[in-house]
């Protein structure tokens, strides 16, 4: 019969609900594979949904979903769940032309899951716990309609092998006689033994509902029983995983956030977890065979192909995944050992500790503990590892530095060696590395012998010759006992250490059976044995994973436990403290106006470049920062500052050459005009005392500032920055303050952009006169060159230049704030102020011409700078000093050396354009502004109204930041997200972040429907 044939048009439906249950209103055709089914609006708002079977309905299969929502209510499920309506002369089912079964049930509210993104971590978990609920309350209800055969019951996928023909292409046919061959031997010989019960059967996107909080959904109501029968009960969370894995880059992570949700409201057993993964599999077998044949039988019915594509997807995905490791994550989730067999494995090397032979001979041999933590000061800068030269000069260091022979150290340390591009893996959340080392490490001269602890077997010969894999790897079989085999894995050998032997060679305790292999042959490291204990293969066999996601860090170090016991004991590195621990002491011991970023606050322990790596040795792409100007700790400018420390820092009361230099070298980068510079500690310190030279120079305190402006931090910088003193615990500007309105042609109060800049510095003008009026003068303007905490608001053209004609025909001086903005960040020019074409009285400089050393500047003319020296002495203790000024000096270098200025302005106008491709798709983006690399786009609810959206602007950067990427947002309603990188943000960095940007943006809660 064709679908055509049997389908039900909407008016036929609406005709059903008038002439059966007396509801004349509208309907709306849905998607169901079995029934067809329609939403129905009735005239008098109430809504319900209707269902008309195909011909020859089960009558009995209809009585069982009614009397399923009868009992479901009645058990009081704390879940929103469709009821019978019964007809105008009472039934709750209706028998109409052709054996077809017409029903009418009350609509259940709710948003469906299928159109809920992102599929957060929160969200699994209430996946898992709706399936829960449902084994719950399922337990003890039977009914006779339940026990039958269902094509869709994972028990069963067997049956769906009859329709392996019309599976197409050879790699899909290979997929699925590999589940099915899974199923077969590590689920079906175990179903007897499981429980059952009746369960939903069903849950999954298209029939689970969440209510309507898009930033935190959760599951909220349940629709359609028809899938309903008695099977194993762990079936109920295999259906839940097996869809909520769709679409997901890591679906075991996703399996194990369902399963941790289901096994809070209905604890598993470990027998159904141990079948858990194979059923998953089995459920979608199921899906794509029956796909194949409804293709053939029914190619006109779209719904039975909904999810083909997804569930194939995710199946060769799974088909990666260690079955093993997927019974163990289960294993961990619900609290219980990962590996089953790491206990037996404790116990024996308890019993057996003192007759273990050792691996390397260490008589007579100083061994100290290495530590290459992310966080360890030992290993310090990322140059010290990025190549095989500098690690082994690392190594030496380390080794002659504590007058050690041998370096030992590494189970379960995260590293942040392996954190770059090639070693990048897509998460559920972004980006993602395996950092969390699974061996031991024993570093040592090449050519040392390398001897078996215990008897056994080889197990496989393999060199794993790939840039910094293992090199030549040997791996030995260890049977000690009936209940317990484990295996050790010998890394970074000599070729010669595989020539004569082969798999299934027997190993006898103590036996040479290899040597450390030097470079480049090991693999391309420092020479060392890297030493792993497994207690199961994985499936694996020549190699092995030595490096393991943090997120997976419980269960590969319960598959690999720790081999310390058959090593020298050796004093660990003191942990890092936790998050919670942190906060506690900052709580407890730090002023309360200290804020922190994130609602999931970061402890970052490592920077280099344009990254920021935390605890877990996650990198995070940093935009935030300017500070660090030309990239967090620069190899050069911590040789700079560590060659300078160690010989010399003083205060400039004695002659240097360092400050003099530094002094020539900055000048020269300023028009000729701007010919004196003092230094300082920071930028607050600058604006400071460029403030006391406005005064000396002119004779007048009042300040002319700029709406939302930033300066600093210490009293006098406060006092002229509105940003503070018109925000939370300020008290409005003081007396001598006059703000002028935030010259902002997006939102102000002028937006033609032709003439905005000549009316805003009108007010600079009317200030002025007000200041007169009052019987004195102005002292001075001071204006950033581009507003950051403003929200990047960068100037109109022609307002410094009408600004500054103002300021100085009453005798006042005009400083220009480029803490933030210079150093060639905005691309174009090298100084912010050269954007406007004005030349400054004085220019303040702040920390990011010390990359993050305490180092600021103020430059000024000669004439300003003579009225300065009135006889009192300008002294500050560190404001000049020889490292100081040997670091801001290599700063400098770098900023012209790399070109920049230059690759600010490229990598700006790239990163713009695409910014503006997406304004384009999301009218969330309201503006995009800046110049080079110092940008900014600002979020509005409306684009007429530019109503700001603050919440939106921090739900992305906290997304962001999960992500992978750092953010932060600015502005006077806080609904601008700002572009400040390390100078050394790359085209390939902009890409990562708009690709990241756009995922964002189509999450709900920026999208709304």
């Amino acid at each position: 019969m064709n679908y055509s044939d049997i389908e039900i048009s909407i008016a036929e439906a609406e005709t059903f609900a008038r002439t059966h249950y007396g509801i004349n209103g509208k309907a709306k055709k849905l998607m169901g594979e079995v029934d067809f089914n329609f939403y129905l609006k009735s005239d008098d708002g109430k809504e319900y949904t209707l269902k008309v079977s195909r011909p020859n309905a089960d009558i009995q299969a209809i009585v069982f979903q009614a009397d399923i929502m009868n009992h479901l209510a009645a058990s009081e499920i704390p879940l929103g769940l469709p009821a019978v309506v019964p007809s105008t002369d009472g039934k709750q089912y209706i028998e109409i032309e052709n054996n077809r079964v017409l029903r009418l049930q009350k609509w259940v509210p709710g948003r469906m899951l299928s159109e809920v993104n992102p599929r957060s971590p929160e969200l699994l978990e209430s996946w898992g716990k709706t399936a829960g609920l449902m084994s719950k309350h399922f337990a003890g209800f039977d009914h006779p309609a339940a026990h039958r055969f269902y094509k869709w019951n994972p028990s069963e996928t067997l049956d769906s092998r009859k329709y392996s023909q019309h599976i197409q292409g050879q790699e899909a046919q290979e997929v699925a006689d590999y589940f099915w061959r899974l199923f077969e031997t590590q689920a079906l010989p175990h179903l007897s033994a499981l429980r059952k019960s009746v369960n939903y059967n069903d849950a999954h996107e298209h029939n689970l509902l969440t209510h309507g909080d898009v930033k935190t959904p959760q599951v909220t109501g349940v629709i359609d029983f028809g899938d309903a029968l008695y099977t194993e009960t762990v079936n109920e969370l295999a259906i839940a995983c097996a869809y909520a894995c769709m679409y997901m880059p890591d679906p075991l992570q996703a399996a194990c956030h369902v399963v941790r949700g289901y096994h809070q409201v209905f604890p598993l057993e470990e027998k159904e977890l141990a079948v858990l993964f194979p059923l998953i599999c089995a459920r979608l077998m199921n899906t794509v065979a029956n796909a194949a044949w409804n293709k053939h039988n029914e190619p006109d019915n779209e719904y039975l192909l909904i999810s083909e594509k997804p569930a194939w997807d995710l199946l060769k995905k799974l088909r990666n995944v260690s079955p093993a490791f997927a019974h163990f994550s289960f294993r961990h989730t619900c609290g219980l050992e990962p590996c089953p067999s790491k206990p037996l494995f404790v116990d024996w090397v308890r019993e057996h500790r003192e007759q273990l032979a050792p691996i390397i001979n260490f008589d007579k041999k100083t061994v100290m503990p290495f530590d290459l933590s992310v966080g360890s000061l030992d290993l310090g800068n990322n140059e010290n590892f990025e190549s095989i030269e500098p690690f082994q000069k690392t190594v030496d260091r380390l080794l002659e530095d504590h007058g050690a022979d041998i370096g030992i150290g590494g189970y379960g340390e995260v590293r942040p060696i392996y954190t770059t591009d090639a070693y990048l893996v897509e998460g559920n959340s972004g980006a993602q590395w395996r950092t969390v080392h699974l061996g031991m490490d024993v570093w040592d001269a090449a050519g040392t012998p390398v001897c078996a602890p215990w008897e056994g077997v080889v197990y496989s010969v393999q060199n794993n010759a790939g840039e910094r894999d293992y090199g030549p790897t040997i791996i030995v079989k260890h049977e000690v006992s009936k209940k317990l085999t484990f295996f050790s894995l010998y890394g970074h050998l000599s070729i010669q250490s595989l020539q004569g032997i082969t798999p299934g060679m027997a190993v006898k305790k103590g036996q040479l059976i290899a040597t450390i292999g030097p470079a480049p042959e090991n693999g391309n490291w420092p020479p060392h044995l890297h030493f792993q204990l497994m207690l199961d293969m994985l499936g694996n066999t020549g190699d092995f994973p030595g490096v393991a996601f943090p997120n997976e860090r419980a269960t590969w170090l319960s598959i690999c436990p720790d081999p310390a016991p058959l090593f020298p004991r050796v004093l660990a590195p003191s942990g890092e403290k936790t998050v919670e621990e942190i906060l506690a002491t900052r709580h407890q011991s730090l002023g309360k106006s200290l804020s922190i970023s994130y609602a999931k606050p970061l402890h970052i322990v490592r920077g280099f470049k344009q990254y920021l790596y935390d605890t877990t040795a996650r990198r995070y792409l940093d935009t935030v920062n300017n500070v660090p100007h030309v990239g967090h700790q620069h190899p050069r400018v911590v040789r700079a500052a560590q060659r300078q420390m160690a010989v010399l820092n003083t205060n400039t009361r004695y002659l240097h050459d360092n400050i003099v230099g530094f002094a020539e070298e900055l000048l020269a980068t300023f028009p000729p005009e701007l010919s004196v510079v003092h230094f300082v500690n920071s930028g607050s310190e600058a604006n400071e005392l460029a403030m006391r030279m406005v005064e000396a120079a002119t004779g007048q305190k009042d300040m002319v500032a700029v709406e939302v402006g930033y300066h600093g931090n210490t009293s006098g910088c406060i006092a002229i920055s509105s940003y503070k003193f018109d925000g939370k615990g300020g008290k409005g500007a003081p007396p001598h303050t006059h703000i002028v309105p935030i010259p902002d042609t997006y939102r102000g109060l002028y937006r033609n952009t032709s003439e905005a800049g000549k009316k805003y510095a009108t007010h600079v003008q009317q200030a002025i006169g007000k200041i007169q009026n009052q019987g004195r003068n102005v002292g001075g303007f001071i204006c950033e060159s581009i507003l950051s905490c403003g929200g990047q608001i960068v100037l109109p053209e022609g307002y410094l230049k009408e600004a500054y004609h103002h300021v100085r025909s009453a005798g006042g001086l005009c400083i220009a704030d480029e803490v933030q903005v210079g150093f060639g960040r905005v691309g174009d020019k090298f100084w912010g102020f050269e954007l406007q074409g004005v030349l400054p009285d004085i220019v303040t400089l702040g920390k990011p011409i010390g990359n993050g050393h305490p180092l600021a500047a103020v430059v000024t003319t000669k004439k300003v700078a003579e009225a300065f020296a009135n006889g009192m002495e300008y002294f500050n203790t560190f404001g000049g000093n020889p490292v100081s000024c040997a670091i801001g000096r290599e700063v400098l270098k770098i900023v012209q050396e790399e070109g920049l200025q230059a690759h600010a302005y490229e990598v700006g106008a790239y990163l713009t354009k695409g910014l503006k491709e997406l304004q384009k798709r999301f009218p969330l983006i309201g503006d995009v502004r800046g110049h080079g690399l110092f940008l900014g786009f600002e979020l509005v609810k409306n684009q007429e109204t530019l109503h700001p959206a603050a919440e939106e602007a921090t739900y992305l950067a906290n997304r962001m930041r999960e992500r992978g990427i750092l953010m932060s947002t600015d502005g006077p309603y806080h609904n601008v997200l700002k572009i400040k990188p390390p100078m050394c943000f790359s085209q390939k960095n902009a890409d990562f972040f708009l690709e990241n940007l756009e995922k964002v943006l189509g999450e709900d809660f920026l999208t709304p429907t």
